[in-house]
């Protein structure tokens, strides 16, 4: 039977399509004759991440990148599709970590397992991590310091302007005198210091009166004895009583002059009232009158007469 060239020429064209289909997506990294299960992964960035790029396990080739697409409800978020060999269990809670796979900073990803028992379901969304390439963790590590440096810059200028306003003509000129100052106090105090100085001489006698302190120490120590002796004396003494009854004896006397001060009694008339002050008076210049008059005239007051005889009148 001869096959007709129409049939022919279709066989080879579709046996072309075929080749060229899978010659296509060889070069993609897919493989159409392996089956895959495909998986999910979000991320913020992927910049340097290609569609075909490889998925590994541990360094071992597990699957390809079918697809990279923004979420429809969030640009932020960019899906990520995972296509992985048919047979390749991926337990519950592992991730994907987007990481540089070189120097040159080309980018891929890789599956971190868990060690859960619970394989992950056909579609499930993966956890995602990323792990910075060198560049990247010295730009980290170098911000921190980039940030110190400009602080310590800035306090520096900061330190410099406010010295430039410190050291102007005039505030030098008082550090020059200032410093001629301290120099000169220096200098004195080393004079005061030296041999014949007072401050030297204060020393000396200070020393002096310690190594007396010293040499007598026995005798202080017998004068603080009996100082403390006549404390306990004291203490032991019926002080408190002694001071009760003064204050007693004081009080009493107060009340007594308070009494003379208003009269009452002997006393206080004697020194509230002047009349007996006036009968003493009037006594007094009567007696001076009658003694007086009794030695002018004693005859009137005495009579003696050895014979008998009246005196005349």
């Amino acid at each position: 039977m001869k096959i007709p060239t129409e049939v022919k020429i279709g066989f080879i064209v579709l046996a072309t399509i075929v080749m060229v289909i899978f010659g296509i997506n060889y070069l993609k990294g897919k493989n159409v004759l392996k089956r895959s299960d495909v998986y999910y992964a979000v991320f913020k960035d992927v910049s340097g991440l290609q569609i075909s790029g490889t998925i590994y396990i541990n360094g071992m080739k597990v699957g390809l990148i079918n697809d990279i697409d923004f979420n429809k409800n969030d640009y932020d978020q960019i899906v990520v599709a995972l296509a992985i060999d048919k047979g390749i269990n991926i337990p519950v809670n592992s991730s994907v970590e987007f990481y540089s796979s070189d120097l040159i900073g080309n980018k891929a990803l890789r599956i971190i397992p868990s060690k859960e028992k619970e394989i992950a379901r056909y579609g499930d969304t993966l956890a995602t991590r990323i792990q910075l390439d060198l560049l990247s963790s010295l730009q980290a590590e170098l911000h921190p310091i980039k940030e110190k440096a400009a602080t310590t810059i800035l306090s520096l200028d900061s330190l410099i302007t406010a010295l430039n306003s410190i050291f102007d003509p005039a505030s030098q000129e008082n550090l020059h005198l200032l410093i001629e100052n301290l120099e000169k106090s220096t200098s004195s105090l080393k004079t005061q210091l030296g041999p014949g100085g007072k401050l030297q001489q204060t020393l000396d006698n200070l020393a002096v009166f310690s190594e007396v302190l010293d040499d007598n120490k026995e005798k202080f120590e017998a004068v603080f004895e009996n100082m403390e002796e006549i404390t306990d004396s004291i203490a032991r003494s019926n002080l408190k009583n002694a001071l009760l009854n003064m204050d007693k004896t004081l009080e009493q006397t107060h009340k007594l002059l308070v009494s003379i001060n208003e009269g009452d009694g002997s006393l206080g008339l004697l020194a509230t009232s002047d009349t007996l002050y006036r009968n003493i008076e009037s006594a007094t210049a009567n007696l001076s009158s009658l003694l007086e008059d009794l030695g002018k005239n004693p005859k009137r007051y005495v009579h003696f007469s050895i014979f008998g005889k009246k005196d005349k009148p």
